[in-house]
């Protein structure tokens, strides 16, 4: 009877529970692959916006370096320009210091010419003033 048991046991196996095994192993196969898969798709878009924004990063870095090239250059410029404003300023203060001297020069001409004016007036007067006395000693 132990002899029969085995093949009647191992038929009951095959038959039975073997299918039923199979029939639950091979719904979670297939719910495992369906989230496999979806999981899959979500890793896919994932790497999709990676790409973009590497993409997107890279666009940034190289526009940044131009930006700063450009930067480099105005700054070139602006320290040749300071230069040029130094030397500018320098003959400026020359300017202004020959622009005093010649005020006070004019200053000067000015009083001078003022100075010949009020000696002649003087004359002038000095004259009038003689001949009034030699009218009032005749």
């Amino acid at each position: 009877m132990a002899d029969d048991l085995i093949p009647t046991l191992a038929r009951f196996h095959r038959e039975i529970v073997l299918p039923d095994i199979e029939r639950v192993v091979g719904g979670l196969r297939d719910e495992m692959n369906a989230r496999f898969a979806g999981l899959d798709a979500h890793f896919d878009a994932i790497y999709q916006r990676f790409d973009r924004l590497e993409t997107e990063y890279q666009m940034l870095v190289a526009g940044l370096r131009r930006v700063e090239e450009r930067l480099d250059r105005v700054e070139g410029r602006l320290e040749r320009v300071e230069g040029r404003l130094d030397q500018v300023e320098g003959r400026l203060e020359r300017v202004e210091g020959r622009l005093d001297q010649v005020e006070q020069r004019l200053a000067k001409q000015d009083l001078q010419a003022e100075l010949a004016a009020l000696k002649a007036r003087v004359d002038g007067l000095q004259g009038q003033i003689r001949t009034l006395e030699e009218r009032l000693s005749a």
